[in-house]
């Protein structure tokens, strides 16, 4: 699951909906999230079913015109300001909720028109890449305070040998979704004694928490507000301190999702470009507001960004790859005789077996084999699959 984080008065709530086209609350001043907003959104990708020429039946997904679009939880969180770890503005409560977060959408007001705390000021006058920084850093001091209160007992069991540090770490830290792997690197990296961690500074625990959060929740920005000119020297700024970014009109994506759903235009999120259906249908000013996403979004930046910065969350950041479970290798169907019907979202490096396991846990402990659809061969447990597989998986009694 992805986490959108961010200052208040970026954006966020607004990507949220344009996301998800969810009923939440959209305002233009800090801390309108009070509570984190769950909901669904999608990855979207070139369906099999183009490729192969054949009419599916997706049951776990959409296919709209041969993409994709497979449906993944997000999370907008309230609010983050400086000294939030320490209780100022919401606090911990978004804290809290990204601790489920495998990786963190940042949105950065790239047009610089909010303060530190959210507050509208004049465009190009605030920095985006202080909203980065703002987020990165109250992450890391919440993580270090979890750390600090425990820190002696830690140092003083894995010092008389009665546990070792890799495993007290991850206890400790299990409900940030952090592995005993992901401290072991981070110590590796840098440098730092796992046999007497009561050597370690300070400073070296602050940088092996940042360590561990870069690796454990990598970072995404959504440059948002891209429709103001003064935005394009904040996503080059963004980009010049090192982050992956995607400039990001989360409002012009959201206006362009509604008037799809209206049946106004003929959209895809993602799309570079919009078709009208009727303009005998709209108003004066939602042709205006069309003809404005058009020149200052579209045309600018190639797309709104948005859908762009889900693919590169989950595809890029994450490193998730698509694979097609079907049960009949030949037909490329389920039992029911619907063609592709499943799309799975597996990390990369996983397995058949895996495959089984995420559809069922009784196809996993019964996994003898699996058949490559595409090529019609036999294929390992071992086997490492590949973006867009299809997959028949054999087990003892069954195949799915």
């Amino acid at each position: 699951m992805v986490g959108i984080v961010g200052k208040p008065n970026v954006g966020k709530s607004t990507m949220f909906a344009a996301m998800t086209l969810a009923p939440v609350e959209i305002a233009g001043y800090p801390f309108t999230t009070i509570k984190p907003n769950r909901g669904i959104t999608y990855l979207r990708i070139d369906c099999a079913c183009k490729e192969l020429g054949v009419k599916d039946n997706p049951r776990n997904s959409k296919c709209v015109d041969g993409v994709r679009f497979i449906p993944v939880e997000i999370i907008d969180c309230p609010g983050i300001i400086r000294e939030a770890h320490a209780g100022r503005g919401l606090g911990l409560k978004f804290l809290d909720e990204i601790r489920q977060a495998s990786a963190l959408m940042v949105v950065a007001d790239a047009s610089g028109s909010t303060d530190p705390d959210g507050n509208p000021i004049k465009p190009g006058t605030g920095d985006p890449v202080e909203d980065v920084r703002i987020v990165e850093e109250e992450l890391d001091y919440w993580i270090l305070g979890l750390l600090e209160e425990d820190w002696r007992r830690i140092c003083r069991v894995v010092e008389s040998k009665v546990s070792k540090l890799e495993e007290e770490l991850a206890r400790k830290l299990s409900g940030l979704r952090i592995s005993e792997e992901d401290i072991r690197s981070v110590i590796q990296d840098l440098d730092l004694s796992s046999s007497k961690p009561s050597v370690w500074t300070r400073e070296d625990l602050h940088g092996f928490i940042r360590g561990l959060r870069e690796r454990s929740k990598p970072i995404i920005v959504a440059a948002n507000k891209i429709d103001l000119p003064e935005a394009e020297e904040g996503v080059k700024r963004l980009r010049d301190a090192g982050y992956p970014v995607v400039p990001v009109s989360a409002e012009a994506e959201r206006i362009l999702r509604l008037a799809a759903e209206k049946g106004l235009i003929k959209y895809l999120p993602g799309d570079s470009g919009f078709e009208i259906i009727d303009e005998g249908r709209l108003t004066s000013g939602q042709k205006k507001a069309l003809k404005l996403i058009e020149e200052r979004v579209l045309e600018k930046w190639g797309s709104t960004g948005v859908q762009e910065v889900v693919n590169k969350a989950y595809f890029e950041e994450l490193r998730y790859i698509p694979v097609y479970p079907v049960e009949d290798p030949e037909k490329l169907t389920d039992r029911d005789g619907n063609v592709l019907p499943d799309v799975y979202i597996l990390p990369e490096g996983s397995t058949p077996r895996d495959l089984a396991y995420a559809i069922h846990t009784d196809l996993g402990k019964t996994f003898l084999y699996a058949i490559d659809a595409r090529r019609k061969i036999r294929l390992g447990e071992d086997y490492k699959l590949k973006w867009g597989d299809i997959i028949s998986i054999v087990a003892a009694g069954k195949r799915g």
